[in-house]
């Protein structure tokens, strides 16, 4: 059975040299670093990694638990993630809660079992208690769970709000639509988006309608959402703000639908600005958040507090911008 004794003798190196390149440890050339992982391919030698992980008390993996990969917002943020992790040399586990509580309880237990570096918390269904005792480095991602060991990184959903709002009323809406994700659970940070929508037409005299969706992330979900709620009205609102993308996609093509014109009758913006919404037709208006700038503050947040750090308790509020589109 192989070892690094076998790898540094190969490279002509020390096993300490080797064992440092394994565990990412102290500084490393590149060109050492090539020649180890290169030597290791030649001898097809895989390190034992729980043997790895017990004798320097990390794992190099991290966790990212979200509702559900599938969601395109979702999907572009674990890719950059990983992105990022592949940078400092860690690896990422994925975790799919579907939005069910029973999911993302058995994940939070089974990650505390398990030797990994720190968790990356996108998935909204357990409350501020269910971590409160939490025994790994968390960052929360669009949630405040009210524990100061727990750092936020979020964007600036009330700017994206206002945004919205007054890129409507500068297209000349008189009513308005406004299709939020859920409004009960205070301690999401995408509330932000409401109160800045709302606010603002409040200021400039606009009227609003506001209804909240469930915790679901599918355009069908949406569809049939819009279908049982708003679809008899909708020809008395002339343009919407939705706190997705996806259920702006779903609005347009219920509006094509009932032959309501997009943006001549009804002006639409969404939220995310995903690769989604860049191939979709026709081309959304909406809310831009930095999803590569989103994932490098998260895992870096995250890594300096399992390498020992104390970053201050609070938000990381990223900056948002208003893409125009063909739907205004």
């Amino acid at each position: 059975m192989l070892t690094i004794k076998d790898v540094a003798r190969e490279a002509h190196l020390s096993p300490t040299t080797v064992s440092r390149v394994l565990n990412n440890r102290g500084y490393i050339s590149e060109k050492t670093r090539k020649l180890v992982y290169d030597t290791m391919e030649k001898l097809n030698y895989h390190p034992n990694q729980i043997a790895r992980s017990l004798q320097s008390n990390t794992s190099n993996l991290i966790a990212i638990l979200v509702p559900d990969s599938g969601n395109p917002f979702f999907s572009e943020l674990v890719t950059c993630v990983e992105r990022q992790c592949m940078k400092h040399n860690y690896r990422l586990i994925l975790c799919n809660s579907f939005d069910t509580y029973e999911k993302e309880s058995q994940y939070l237990k089974l990650l505390q079992e398990q030797n990994i570096d720190g968790l990356i918390a996108c998935s909204h269904i357990l409350d501020a208690k269910s971590y409160k005792n939490i025994s790994l480095p968390v960052v929360s991602f669009d949630k405040d769970y009210k524990n100061e060991k727990i750092p936020i990184v979020c964007s600036d959903n009330y700017l994206g709000g206002t945004l919205a709002a007054q890129h409507l009323h500068k297209k000349g809406c008189k009513r308005l639509l406004h299709i939020a994700g859920p409004l009960t659970d205070r301690s999401l940070l995408g509330h932000g988006r409401y109160f800045g929508f709302k606010n603002y037409c409040e200021k400039n005299g606009i009227e609003v309608v506001t209804c909240s969706t469930e915790n679901h992330f599918s355009v069908e979900y949406y569809r049939e959402f819009i279908l049982s709620n708003v679809h008899e009205n909708l020809s008395s609102f002339d343009g919407a703000f939705c706190s997705n993308d996806l259920i702006a996609f779903a609005l347009c093509q219920i509006l094509r639908e009932q032959n309501i014109s997009v943006p001549e009758a009804f002006k639409v913006v969404g939220f995310d600005n995903t690769i989604f919404t860049k191939t979709v037709s026709p081309k959304l208006t909406t809310v831009a958040q930095n999803i590569p700038l989103i994932a490098e503050n998260l895992v870096e947040t995250l890594l300096e507090m399992q390498k020992g750090g104390s970053p201050e308790r609070g938000v990381i509020k990223l900056n948002v911008q208003l893409i125009q589109g063909e739907t205004t």
